[in-house]
């Protein structure tokens, strides 16, 4: 949750009025997490973030999971939906490795979303202008914020890769 997408995202759930719980990989991302406002926060390196979830709702789960985790994380998380939720996909890796999912979670009625915008734009490019235009009405309009960004200079260039590294 604490990548460039992951902050977007929460503003735009927070912009629907979604209540939000989002996972992250270190200590300082997690914190960063919860100086956004994230009411729950849990760590994406442990499979436990999937029971922590149901204890948040009360055994309940959710209705999205946006999901970059791969293997076992990710099939936690595609059990973590209410009956009828959204399971959207934007990791890669297990398209590539063509990773078998169990089609279980799926007698729920819950819908699987593969997410790739590079996808979108080459195979649909009036749709990605369109959808692009509407989050950029959005920013201007101060509905939705834009992603923390920091300039570099040209001779920074080595200390931008780092920190995006990190």
């Amino acid at each position: 949750g604490a990548g460039g997408v992951g902050i977007a995202a929460i503003h735009y759930a927070r912009h629907r009025g979604a209540r939000v719980m989002a996972t992250a990989g270190s200590d300082t991302k997690r914190a960063f997490l919860r100086a956004m406002g994230v009411e729950h926060v849990f760590d994406s390196r442990s499979l436990a973030f999937a029971d922590a979830v149901k204890a948040a709702t009360g055994g309940a789960g959710v209705d999205v999971v946006l999901n970059s985790l791969g293997g076992e994380a990710m099939e936690r998380s595609l059990g973590l939906l209410k009956p009828f939720g959204r399971f959207l996909e934007l990791g890669k890796r297990d398209f590539y490795l063509d990773t078998p999912i169990g089609l279980r979670p799926m007698r729920r009625n819950i819908s699987y979303f593969a997410v790739d915008a590079d996808q979108l734009a080459a195979n649909r490019p009036a749709l990605a202008r369109d959808v692009l235009m509407e989050i950029m009405a959005q920013v201007d309009a101060g509905a939705l914020l834009p992603p923390p960004r920091r300039v570099f200079g040209f001779g920074e260039a080595a200390a931008a890769f780092r920190l995006m590294q990190n």
